[in-house]
């Protein structure tokens, strides 16, 4: 989708890209899901409760502490990649490294000395999160770049690398050394041990994928050649703050709005893990963290749609031919509704079951929570990859605007609502929350771009 749309063999072409890489992010996703699901269930039956959800608030926050220091730059690269030539991607690459350095360093240092002890002081227990917030901060430059890396691979079309160092891997690590520590350890498991030995691993597999990328862009490398038609845009783009040129000053400018938006959508529902920490016991954050879990795994397909279209999004939209991409898009929300409703129902119908099979007796009350998100979750699907359309195409404000608004109805639901019902009322606030934010995006994308996202029929209304 980076080359002209001429001809028969121009289209097929296209398609047969398409197909190839929605193959790999579906292995991908799978890989990153059940990866997910692995810690979850690895972790609730070797961790005692009130380890795994100490292990599960400091997941929480590393997710949100990562796109907090990344600043929006994930989105940013795949845009600059994906629109500038293939020769000032070695350059571009320094200057987003050292982009997330900075924002690296900021963000440990407001989560050591501000926000972690602030988090820990309202804890209950405060003791079980205590001994976690420098592990945090040291796992946060492996966690903020990965996802840069990733996205930079996918913009210069390597799918297949970007695989192999794709969000799975720390989960991965986790549960093998979950696994061995349960194995080996003389006295109880903790989750700090745990942790530390993730970090150390995780942080030298992302900068061995550092080392494979900084090869795999260098001018003189023979990768640099010979993919012209695979990489992207043969002509230089004017370098302007659209495109995300410019210095890592300039690439943290042009990712404010993508950071703003990715923040807000964090929130829902990792704000839950924070709030029932504050209010209720360790081990009833344990259980909504499985819910959570479920709830991913139930997000897959439109998850593949998002991160398969979005470098396609900002090629087309560079070369003004979005109209391109009316079909693949409907296309995906069509597969992704299907998938997703056939999750839900099959969550419905052996959860009750499954779930305390799988994790515990104690678990057994994740199943409500866990069906009420996905029942936002489907919403979702159906209203296809509206964000990423409308964010990759220039409109980064309309969809950081609408995750701001969406977290806000969110807090003040989940306050209103968990207060009353707990771990479901705080899940109906977050299926609420985001099923309306994306109802609003995708009226919006038909709106303003002309493309409808929804997974309506061929000529049906959006």
């Amino acid at each position: 989708m980076t080359t002209p749309l001429t001809g028969d063999r121009g289209r097929a072409g296209a398609r047969g890209s398409l197909r190839r890489d929605t193959v790999l992010v579906v292995v991908g996703q799978v890989a990153a899901v059940v990866s997910g699901l692995l810690v979850a269930l690895v972790g609730a039956r070797v961790l005692p409760t009130a380890e795994f959800g100490a292990l599960s608030w400091a997941l929480s926050w590393l997710t949100f502490l990562a796109v907090l220091a990344q600043f929006g730059l994930p989105q940013v690269a795949t845009i600059a990649v994906a629109r500038q030539a293939r020769r000032t991607h070695a350059s571009l690459l320094r200057r987003l490294v050292l982009a997330q350095a900075v924002g690296v360093l900021a963000t440990a240092a407001l989560w050591q000395w501000a926000v972690g002890p602030a988090a820990v002081a309202a804890g209950t227990p405060a003791t079980a999160y205590r001994p976690l917030v420098l592990l945090v901060a040291l796992w946060l430059p492996a966690a903020a770049l990965c996802p840069v890396l990733v996205n930079v691979l996918r913009a210069r079309n390597r799918f297949g690398l970007a695989l192999v160092f794709g969000e799975h891997v720390r989960r991965v690590v986790l549960v093998v050394v979950l696994l061995a520590g349960a194995a080996g350890a003389a006295a109880t498991l903790s989750a700090r041990a745990a942790v530390a030995w993730t970090v150390a691993v995780e942080t030298a597999v992302v900068l061995l994928a550092l080392l494979l990328l900084a090869r795999e862009v260098a001018p003189a490398g023979r990768h640099a050649a010979g993919r012209a038609a695979d990489d992207g845009p043969d002509e230089g783009t004017s370098g302007d703050g659209r495109d995300g040129g410019g210095s890592p000053w300039r690439l943290l400018g042009t990712g404010r709005a993508f950071a703003v938006a990715s923040l807000a959508s964090v929130t829902l529902p990792q704000a839950g893990v924070w709030l029932l920490a504050v209010v209720a016991p360790v081990e009833e954050v344990a259980v909504f963290a499985v819910a959570v879990r479920i709830a991913v795994l139930v997000a897959v397909p439109t998850a593949v749609g998002v991160r398969t279209l979005a470098p396609r999004v900002a090629a087309a939209s560079a070369a003004d031919r979005l109209g391109a991409l009316a079909e693949p898009v409907r296309r995906f929300a069509v597969w992704s509704t299907a998938a997703t409703a056939t999750a839900v129902v099959l969550l419905g119908a052996t959860g009750p079951v499954v779930l305390p099979a799988l994790f515990g007796p104690e678990y057994a009350a994740a199943v409500v929570p866990a069906l009420v998100m996905s029942a936002g979750v489907l919403v979702n699907a159906w209203t296809g990859p509206c964000s990423v359309v409308l964010s990759h195409a220039g409109h980064q404000r309309a969809v950081a605007l609408s995750a701001l608004a969406a977290a806000l109805a969110f807090a003040g639901l989940a306050t209103w609502w968990g207060g009353a019902w707990g771990a479901t009322g705080v899940a109906a606030a977050a299926a609420v929350a985001m099923s309306a934010r994306n109802l609003h995006l995708a009226r919006a994308a038909h709106r303003v771009l002309g493309v409808r996202t929804t997974a309506r029929p061929r000529g049906g209304g959006s």
